[in-house]
Parts: C-alpha cells; sequence; structure tokens
C-alpha cells in the first residue's frame, strides 16, 4: 500500500476538496484523484462520496483513516530523524500543560533564530495527551506536572512507556486571581472562602485520569470548564473567577491585572514540575537550547520570585 495514496487522502478528508488538497500538497488534481481511486480498488470500499457540494467522507472511510493516522505521524517522524539533511535547528514539537513560560521560552526561541528557517510545534494540552505525544514521536519533549498522590502510579506509566523525567521546579498551591478581587489582599486564601466565588478548572474528557487541578473543591456550586490558558487568563482577569494551581506567572502574560496568592494547605500538597522525554533518544541540541530557555523563563513565573 503507497502511503502518498493514504497522504492524498487524508488532506482531501480535512479539507473536503480534491482541489484544495491538491493545492496544500503542491500536485494535481488528476494525481490524486487517480491515488484515491487506486486505494478504493485496493481496499475494496469506498473512502469517499462525491457530489455537488464536495467530497464527504464515508463513515468506514473516515474510520479508516484515523487508524492511518498513527502510520502517516510515525513516517513522518521516522523521515525527519534520519533524513541525510537534518539539522537539529530545523524542527522542534513540545506538548505542555498550561503553562505560560512554556509560551515565554518559546518567544525568546523564535526571537533567537528569527533570521533561520524552522519548523516550531507548541501543543497545549493535558497531561495524559501530552505523554502520549512523546511516546508516540509527536513531541521532542512534554512538560507535566504531577501531583503527589499519583506520583508512584505515573512514574509506573513513564516506566511501561520507556520515557524519562526531569524534575524543574516543586510548588506548593496557590490561587490565580485578578488584583480587585475581594481576596487580593489576603497573605493566604482559606479553602471554605473560595466556595464564594466561581472556579476555573480545565476540561477534560471522559476518559481523562490524571487530574489537571492541584486541590478538588468538592460540591463547589459555580464552576467554569475551559480548555486553554489564555481563556482561563481571561476570564480571571475580567470576573471574581478563580483558579488554583502552581503559582507560576510570567511578569509578561499579557495579563498584568492577575495575581497569585497561597492556599490554605493543611495536607502540605506540593507539585513537580518537570519534562518528559523518550528514553531511547538523545535530546537534540535544539531541544537543549529551548530548554534552557525555559528553565530561566520558568525562574520568574515562580511565586515570589
Amino acid at each position: 500500500m503507497n502511503l502518498n495514496k493514504i497522504i492524498y487522502a487524508i488532506e482531501v478528508s480535512k479539507t473536503g476538496s480534491i482541489s484544495k488538497a491538491a493545492k496544500n500538497l503542491y500536485t494535481s488534481q488528476p494525481a490524486i484523484s487517480m491515488a484515491i481511486n487506486d486505494l478504493e480498488k485496493e481496499l475494496g470500499f469506498k473512502i469517499f462520496e462525491r457530489n455537488q457540494s464536495g467530497t464527504q467522507t464515508t463513515a468506514k472511510g473516515l474510520e479508516y483513516l484515523i487508524k492511518c493516522q498513527d502510520l502517516i505521524s510515525k513516517y513522518k517522524e521516522i523521515q525527519r530523524q534520519y533524513a541525510p539533511d537534518n539539522k537539529d535547528i530545523s524542527e522542534l514539537r513540545v506538548s505542555s500543560q498550561h503553562f505560560n513560560f512554556a509560551v515565554s521560552a518559546f518567544m525568546k526561541l523564535i526571537d533567537k533564530y528569527k533570521d533561520n528557517s524552522f519548523k516550531f510545534y507548541l501543543k497545549e494540552t493535558t497531561s495524559l495527551d501530552a505523554i502520549n505525544h512523546v511516546e508516540n514521536d509527536y513531541s521532542d519533549l512534554a512538560f507535566i506536572y504531577i501531583n503527589e498522590p499519583y506520583r508512584q502510579a505515573i512514574f509506573n506509566l513513564f516506566k511501561e512507556k520507556s520515557l524519562s523525567y526531569v524534575t524543574i521546579a516543586k510548588v506548593i498551591p496557590h490561587v490565580f486571581i485578578n488584583k480587585d478581587h475581594p481576596l487580593a489582599n489576603e497573605n493566604l486564601i482559606k479553602i471554605d472562602d473560595l466556595y464564594n466565588y466561581p472556579m476555573i478548572i480545565y476540561e477534560q474528557n471522559d476518559t481523562e485520569i490524571l487530574p489537571e487541578e492541584f486541590v478538588n473543591l468538592p460540591d463547589h456550586k459555580q464552576v467554569i470548564y475551559t480548555q486553554d490558558r489564555g481563556t482561563t487568563l481571561g476570564l480571571i482577569s475580567n470576573t471574581n473567577s478563580f483558579n488554583v494551581g502552581t503559582g507560576c506567572l510570567h511578569p509578561n502574560s499579557g495579563f498584568p491585572n492577575i495575581k497569585t496568592v497561597k492556599l490554605e494547605n493543611p495536607e502540605n500538597l506540593s507539585m513537580d514540575i518537570g519534562y518528559v522525554y523518550k528514553s531511547s533518544k538523545n535530546l537534540s541540541k535544539l531541544c537543549k537550547e529551548y530548554l534552557s530557555l525555559t528553565k530561566r523563563e520558568l525562574v520568574h513565573c515562580l511565586p515570589n520570585f
């Protein structure tokens, strides 16, 4: 089975158009049409239905292409690693939980290589997805944090997936609030006081088992679910909502009216911030440069810096 045919089919499915796929892949429409016809004959079923409104992926075709995505990703990763002209500075793939120090370090890296050709990828996601990205070679490394109650389980997971983990900071729970919030002048916020204000939680999918939040507030009656750091900070900046997390907030986050305050911590909870990478792979020169920048930016983000 020809991988190029699958790549063509995936692009047609994404765009819903053979002409758009041809443009994106720098090839001709007849070449893509012929490749898809050949692929459908090999498979014995239709991947697409053609009609006046475009090219619609069939249910069976979609199921097939989803399964092929991992194959194509692996293929591209092998090409990337073993291409004769491969250069460390050409590409960097990073996954991260909702850390603004990772973004700030990315900005520094972009500025450093502004006169060079590069492809940089930064994917904000959940902890399990970040780990899976590294395992499946979608990312070179991933930044996550580890709650104490889940430490042993997640380290067993690293061992099972042949991943290495490096701690870069240890933090205690803090509350993210805006500077006009009624609790903003407190030196230590009590957990019970938070029940008077909306709590922001990073939304998880139905299969997510590792919590993104530092602490849990059971039976809280006002909960806002978000999926990205920018939305969360925007809501905190403009409402009396709050989020409980690491307390890491870069001074150049774009939200100068947000601050962090220590949270009452009777159980002495702590959390590791660190990065994960594949044990079998040596980190590239570019990865190491980015990690160096990240550690530097993290210093500016840590509470009470």
